[in-house]
């Protein structure tokens, strides 16, 4: 104890020395620089993916590519015609088109469910009912006004935030599937509000593609003037994600691909484009933000695979996200985006997207050797949609080996575990495989993918270059 004693005293009188400065009488000495800042961005480690793809995960690398166009130039006006009849469509309504059983499906499909929360314990009771009330259903529909995104968003299925999973202990459950979330919403997409819940922070929406709760402080409503001034045949599309749009020394919000402007004018290489934005009312009006050339260009983009691919590999390595969670992509999300700006339209989910173009071909009850063959065969190399149950990519062509190549956006490819039941073995990203991912692990079985291709849809108009072009302003 006494020599705990004296150790403290000594402690104490050394600190009370420097805090004093009484100590003896030292030289001053200069104060030492201060370390420089680490300005490098630390390296993170690499880690191996659970699934090794074997081939180019860029598409340039991965097929040759061409500048001629892939459609004629009427398919491709047609295309663009009906794409953006159909973005603007929102406004063109009096009354919701979407009844009160679709509205609220998602009360009857989850209601009979144990769901689970962010932390994974079953979802609370109190939660649901307070949600479910909250959808004011009674009253649907309560509102009819036509609006716009002012903020990237989320629609969801119910009038919440919160996530709300199926049995996490399940393969191809748990996060990141979170049954609530609908759609990623872009900034500047056009809407109709057909309801309002019952603490008036969130709106029922109806979009061109999908429709769902959004919050209401990410929109804002569209009176006559603003539309007539935003609706127009000359947009330019986003052509990287992320891109920040400023005006003025402004910052405006933030646009992905997949995202059309109206275009105001130019300035030499770069666009001038009309974004909207909310004002102290909710009520929306236009700001100007220039973007450069590798930013956006003026839509349609011309229709080439070379242009197809640099727009794809724009998309690189982006995370898988369900629904658009976090703004990543799905695998039908990630084709709808990839094709819009060139002038092509693709409804929200993969069952849909399986039904478009001018023509499908099915695939059902074919063996996998007379599935490959008949998508060498009949199949356009980056107009082709490979689809199968809850998924779909896009056909790029075959590589050195003759095996085709599928672009998509997948969480991961099913396995075998030990115990007979099934597992996954995660991608988690936009990828280019074979159509037999994964199949060189001993735990993945041998035509798995292949088994479950349905079948391939063909996109196109449907004309031919003597149809007569429709007339524009």
């Amino acid at each position: 104890m006494k020599r705990l004693l004296g150790l403290w005293l000594l402690s104490a009188c050394a600190a009370f020395t420097v805090l004093s400065g009484c100590a003896g009488k030292q030289q001053p000495t200069a104060p030492e620089p201060p370390a420089p800042v680490q300005t490098e961005i630390p390296t993170l480690p690499e880690t191996l993916p659970d699934v090794l793809l074997h081939v180019p995960q860029r598409v340039e690398q991965a097929v040759p590519l061409s500048d001629s166009p892939l459609l004629g130039l009427a398919e491709q006006v047609i295309l663009h015609e009906r794409a953006l009849e159909r973005f603007f469509a929102p406004w063109d309504l009096a009354r919701t088109s979407i009844p009160a059983r679709e509205a609220f499906w998602g009360t009857a499909a989850y209601g009979t469910k144990q769901g689970y929360a962010e932390n994974l314990q079953p979802y609370p009771r109190e939660r649901w009912d307070k949600t479910v009330a909250l959808q004011d259903m009674a009253f649907y529909p309560s509102m009819a006004l036509p609006a716009i995104a002012t903020r990237n968003t989320a629609l969801r299925v119910l009038p919440s935030l919160r996530p709300f999973f199926l049995n996490p202990d399940l393969p191809g459950e748990g996060f990141p599937f979170d049954y609530f979330q609908n759609s990623a919403l872009w900034l500047g997409t056009p809407v109709f509000i057909s309801h309002v819940s019952r603490d008036r922070a969130w709106v029922y929406v109806e979009t061109a593609f999908t429709s769902g709760w959004a919050r209401q402080e990410d929109l804002a409503l569209a009176d006559e003037p603003f539309r007539k001034e935003y609706r127009t045949r000359v947009m330019a599309a986003v052509r990287e994600d992320e891109t920040p749009l400023v005006g003025a020394g402004k910052y405006l919000g933030q646009a992905h691909i997949g995202a059309i402007f109206p275009l105001h004018s130019r300035m030499g290489q770069d666009l001038v484009v009309r974004v909207p934005l909310r004002d102290a009312d909710g009520r929306a009006r236009t700001g100007l933000a220039q973007l450069g050339p590798q930013q956006a260009a003026p839509m349609p983009l011309p229709l080439t695979s070379r242009m197809l691919a640099g727009l794809a590999d724009a998309m690189t390595g982006q995370l898988y996200g369900w629904g658009g969670l976090y703004e990543n992509r799905d695998c039908s999300s990630t084709l709808r985006d990839l094709f819009l700006p060139f002038g092509i339209w693709l409804p929200r989910n993969s069952s849909q997207q399986a039904k478009q173009g001018e023509r499908q071909v099915s695939l059902e009850g074919l063996s996998a050797e007379q599935k490959l063959s008949t998508i060498r065969s009949q199949g356009r190399p980056f107009l082709t949609l490979i689809s199968m149950p809850g998924h779909i990519g896009l056909y790029l062509g075959t590589d050195s080996r003759g095996e085709p190549l599928l672009l998509h956006n997948i969480w991961g490819v099913r396995t075998v575990l030990p115990d007979g039941g099934t597992g996954r073995a995660v991608i988690g990203r936009l990828a280019i495989s074979t159509l037999r991912p994964g199949e060189d692990r001993p735990d993945v079985r041998w035509d798995s993918f292949l088994d479950r291709i349905r079948g391939m849809a063909i996109l196109g108009a449907g004309v031919t270059l003597d149809t007569p072009l429709p007339a524009t302003p």
